[in-house]
């Protein structure tokens, strides 16, 4: 199974995405898209916050996330952690992870996706980021909260 190693920033700024997306079934878009600013084409663009899990969420999983290779021993944080695609995912990504194709759109197969800059990511979270090359994940122990855009719109978001 590969392992999402520790990458410096300024590594994982050449890697060459600057948009990281992070798929979630639809009925959470709702509580993660707080106060909406504005739209870019079907986007909507707001207030997120993105929460955490424990990686327990997955059925037979006796430990925690186990494909982090997580160093640091501050206890913030640890064992919970929110993952990204690095750029658009590959069909491999969607399999691996979510269980879903290319064939359908993410809304027709119950899913939301998340759209964050790498770079406001990185200007609001301090703590460690990890890369795992085989299907381009990034991830961040913890949660993230900042702007960022939600693709649909939940029906109940919280417009000007």
């Amino acid at each position: 199974m590969p392992i999402a190693l520790p990458l410096p920033r300024m590594l994982l700024r050449k890697l060459g995405f600057d948009m990281l997306y992070h798929y979630t079934p639809l009925a959470a878009l709702g509580g993660i898209l707080g106060r909406v600013t504005g739209r870019d084409g079907p986007w909507t663009e707001g207030a997120l916050d993105l929460r955490s899990s424990s990686g327990f969420s997955s059925p037979g999983r006796l430990m925690r996330d186990y494909s982090v290779l997580d160093f640091e021993l501050k206890l913030k944080g640890r064992g919970t952690y929110t993952y990204f695609f690095g750029g658009e995912p590959s069909g491999w990504g969607l399999r691996k992870n979510l269980g879903a194709s290319t064939d359908q759109s993410a809304e027709e197969q119950g899913l939301g996706i998340i759209r964050i800059g790498l770079e406001a990511l990185l200007a609001r979270y301090d703590g460690p980021v990890f890369w795992r090359a085989d299907d381009s994940a990034v991830v961040i122990r913890g949660s993230y909260q900042g702007p960022g855009a939600v693709l649909p719109a939940p029906i109940r978001a919280a417009w000007p």
